[in-house]
């Protein structure tokens, strides 16, 4: 699905959105998947008259298994490189736990990490607060992760925000899951930092995107919290 012109939401890919950016480098993959979608996301790009070595840069938001799953299968296919924040790469090399949760959700994630055998993987580009890279600019967003970024690009007015936001089925904004959000407060924390950056369109890693007027509705979505804290 074509979000704006050059920005894609790549179709078939299931609990997660994984999207496909062209840039002026070749193309950039932002979040994989599960483990078992690295074709899926080839065959996309293909549909748009691309190859699969036109595949360029591989940028994960975060080290989660649902969006980190298929980076190493897709390096492996296309010869991307893939970039993570400094603070996730030890997770997805298999150096710390790949995700720490409490509550009751925990025991059925941890059995889901095992189940979906994911591959480590040594990242080629770690990514640092306020680098930038393809034409976005990184954004240290931790809450749900200890290295969660955004990705934000000034021209076009949009910003991949991983699982710090979610997207709901009007194109509105829902808070991050608590269940899956170890640290709430330094997610809102990270909300209020994006804010700084006004943008159009926010890619979020679950439900639509965000759009129009994104900044504004993340902005009224704040307020709402504050008020009730």
């Amino acid at each position: 699905m074509e979000v704006i012109n050059g920005l894609h939401k790549i179709d078939g890919i299931k609990y997660v959105n994984s999207y496909l950016l062209i840039s002026k480098g070749g193309l950039v993959a932002v979040d994989t998947g599960m483990p078992g979608n690295a074709e899926r996301i080839i065959s996309y790009a293909e549909k748009l008259g691309y190859k699969s070595n036109d595949i360029k840069i591989i940028i994960l938001t975060h080290s989660d298994i649902d969006h980190s799953g298929s980076a190493k299968r897709l390096r492996e296919l296309t010869g991307a490189k893939i970039a993570i924040s400094d603070f996730d790469a030890p997770r997805v090399e298999g150096k710390i736990e790949l995700k720490k949760v409490k509550g009751p959700a925990a025991p059925f994630l941890r059995l889901m990490f095992r189940l979906s055998k994911f591959d480590t993987f040594e990242p080629d580009i770690l990514l640092k607060d306020g680098d930038e890279i393809e034409g976005l600019k990184v954004i240290h967003t931790p809450g749900h992760t200890d290295g969660s970024i955004s990705l934000y690009n000034r021209e076009k007015s949009f910003m991949f925000v991983g699982d710090l936001l979610w997207g709901d089925n009007a194109r509105g904004v829902k808070p991050p899951s608590s269940v899956v959000t170890p640290d709430m407060e330094v997610a809102w924390t990270s909300i209020g930092k994006i804010l700084e950056f006004k943008c159009d369109i926010m890619l979020p890693g679950h439900g639509n995107p965000i759009m129009p007027d994104a900044t504004k509705k993340v902005k009224e979505l704040l307020e709402k919290h504050s008020h009730n804290t």
